[in-house]
């Protein structure tokens, strides 16, 4: 690791009943500091919790409603078992009820400057439908921002829009919130496109092509459910591919660079007391920052300095800017096998796509309309394979004509996740790299981890 900076590990999409999660806000942040986490933002739909008398009550959920209409007994009584000094009442007409901590007293009661920090932050939850109906989401992480934008503040936990379209909302999603960082005084704050290819929606390449300052987005997402069809041609990963769509195309345009993120959208927690299958580990990021403070750890990310990983933990990541080399190193891990692979794309590749594939309509599911990219966008250039047992080095040169590299790393152990087979995400535990590149076209980027 470098000598001059440690990474921080952490999380910035989980809910709570402040919206969809299935945890009191205390449940969830002390599943993430317990677990070994640096770092967590709570990201609730459309809000942020602050009202200090909202009360829930405490029964059987209604099956079929969402958001959830009440606290599960079980999840109640671990509740009070774990914070004796919870908040609840019973009411005149007997019904047991449990109020819902704020942001501001939930970041109180974990505040451990150097040891854990708790970050705020809301998922802008905006469904949009075409000029044909068709509905597609796009979903937003704004974090380090204690205050939702106007438009989510303004709905519910869903906001719908129609005849428009997934790139100009994110637009203005984006716009508001720059606004109401600049109103706020310009806190350190981050702003990612959520789980591009979802189970009801996809978001495109071409609608994140179309927003240039957006500089992030979740490449791996535990939450995100839909089986890849058939007919989708990629390499294990095609939210990989949409990366490299991005990214070839942001070289080419003398663009800052797309950074990926990993998250777990966080419902359902370990030692809460739910039924539902509840696992920490699957989607995270490590930050390479100074302290762990938002402002050193955004700091850090817009300039790349940290990975993505869905349980393969990094050793160190460095850039070599005079001779254009990528290099990565992975501690021994007893019985784990690793692999690295190293994709670019090369220049004069085709970053348009080939053709379209349609998907017809599977209520819940809307028809969708998926392009197919060529296989040399995000190409795999290099692969280094590691025996069980055996510490990670593995180091990849640009080429003259390489747009850029980034790095994803393969382990042999199985995902978290309990069934990835399901869904666009890995079925092993791998990390991924940020994209470098030589050549920054005076875009403001600063190769992450260079030495």
């Amino acid at each position: 690791m470098s000598a001059r900076n440690r990474f921080y590990k952490g999380m910035l999409h989980a809910h709570t009943f402040w919206s969809d999660g299935r945890a009191l806000p205390e449940q969830a942040v002390a599943a993430y500091r317990d677990a070994g986490y640096d770092f967590l933002a709570i990201t609730d739909h459309n809000r942020i919790g602050s009202d200090p008398d909202r009360w829930m009550e405490v029964a059987v959920p209604k099956p079929g409603v969402w958001p959830p209409s009440s606290v599960e007994p079980s999840v109640f009584e671990a509740y009070r078992a774990g914070f004796p000094d919870a908040d609840w009442r019973t009411t005149k007409d007997g019904k047991t009820e449990v109020r819902l901590r704020t942001f501001a007293e939930t970041e109180a009661r974990f505040r451990a400057p150097g040891r854990f920090l708790l970050i705020p932050g809301h998922e802008a939850t905006i469904v949009v439908s075409d000029a044909k109906g068709v509905r597609r989401d796009a979903h937003a992480n704004i974090v380090g921002i204690d205050a939702p934008i106007p438009r989510a503040a303004a709905s519910g936990l869903i906001e719908y829009v129609n005849g428009t379209t997934v790139s100009r909302t994110i637009r203005k999603t984006k716009d508001e919130a720059d606004a109401l960082v600049a109103s706020l005084g310009n806190p350190p704050h981050v702003f990612f496109v959520n789980h591009p290819h979802w189970r009801y929606y996809d978001v495109l390449p071409q609608d994140i092509i179309d927003n240039p300052d957006v500089r992030f987005f979740e490449v791996c997402n535990s939450g995100g459910e839909w089986p890849a069809p058939d007919s989708l041609p990629h390499d294990g990963l095609y939210n990989d591919r949409l990366w490299d769509v991005v990214n070839a195309t942001r070289c080419h345009r003398g663009e800052p660079l797309l950074y990926g993120l990993a998250t777990e959208d966080t419902h359902y927690y370990p030692g809460s007391g739910t039924s539902h299958h509840a696992f920490l580990g699957d989607g995270w990021i490590g930050v390479r920052a100074e302290a762990l403070a938002p402002a050193a750890l955004f700091a850090a990310m817009e300039r790349g300095d940290f990975y993505a990983s869905s349980g393969v933990e990094l050793e160190d990541i460095w850039f070599d800017a005079d001779a254009g080399t990528l290099s990565v190193a992975v501690p021994a891990k007893q019985g784990v096998a690793h692999t690295v692979k190293f994709l670019t794309t090369k220049r004069g590749a085709n970053v348009e796509p080939l053709r379209i594939v349609d998907i017809p309509a599977a209520p819940p599911r809307p028809e969708r309309h998926v392009p197919i990219y060529s296989g040399e966008v995000g190409a795999i250039v290099k692969t280094v394979a590691f025996g069980k047992g055996e510490a990670v080095r593995a180091s990849y040169t640009l080429a003259s004509d390489d747009l850029y590299v980034r790095a994803r790393v393969e382990s042999d152990e199985p995902s978290i996740y309990p069934n990835p087979g399901e869904h666009l995400h890995p079925p092993v535990q791998m990390a991924w790299t940020q994209p470098y590149r030589l050549e920054t076209h005076n875009s403001g980027d600063t190769p992450g981890g260079t030495r």
